[in-house]
């Protein structure tokens, strides 16, 4: 008998921690910002390494694979959400890349969490 995992079992989260999160910042694959508890309150500042969840992939950064930083240089942010980088090419050229963290990072309870 065939069995197959109904399309709503396949969908990616949705974070959209930049909504509850204010302070926003980027050093190296270090995402810093004060998030919102579930109470209002905002808590001290707190971080989310990134290199465990987004790739280089070719000189663009994805969501399938980790290790990005390993091979792009000059990360950051562009807006409060948009993580940029200069990413290395499978033929040693550099192309820039951006990313969407709402996509996959949330604020839950004041701490940022990858979904």
């Amino acid at each position: 008998m065939k069995t197959s995992v109904p399309p709503a079992y396949n969908a990616w989260a949705t974070g959209q921690f930049s909504q509850t999160c204010k302070n926003i910042s980027v050093n190296g694959s270090t995402l810093t910002a004060s998030c919102q508890k579930a109470d209002g309150r905002t808590p001290s500042t707190i971080s989310i390494y990134l290199n465990p969840h987004i790739a280089n992939l070719d000189g663009t950064l994805d969501w399938d694979g980790d290790k990005f930083a390993l091979t792009c240089n000059n990360i950051g942010l562009a807006g409060a959400s948009r993580l940029r980088a200069e990413c290395k090419t499978s033929d040693g050229d550099t192309l820039g890349t951006y990313i969407n963290l709402d996509e996959h990072v949330t604020n839950i309870d004041g701490t940022l969490k990858f979904e």
